[in-house]
């Protein structure tokens, strides 16, 4: 499993990063179709984190978008995003 982990350096709303997760599932929908993305798309949102799973093109492309948004309206010094490899199956809950 591939994942992005994407702290903020100030402190966002839960209903701020919710949105833009939002609007990045909404995007990620319109390219890959609804059910596609319902299959395929993992993410978990937490006390100024987010993990997102990246191991599909799916997933990829919500992180690339979220990560738009987030450079776009709050600039890039406002986060950091590291991407790690995890051998094993943990799944998403065991990487934030």
């Amino acid at each position: 499993m591939q994942v992005c982990k994407f702290r903020f350096n100030k402190n966002l709303s839960r209903e701020q990063i919710e949105e833009k997760i939002a609007f990045a599932v909404i995007a990620a929908e319109c390219t890959f179709g609804q059910a596609k993305v319902r299959l395929n798309a993992a993410y978990l949102a937490a006390d100024n984190k987010v993990v997102i799973d990246v191991s599909s093109p799916v997933g990829e492309h919500i992180a690339e978008v979220f990560t738009g948004l987030l450079i776009k309206e709050y600039g890039e010094n406002s986060f950091t995003v590291e991407r790690v490899r995890h051998e094993g199956d943990q799944g998403i809950k065991g990487n934030l």
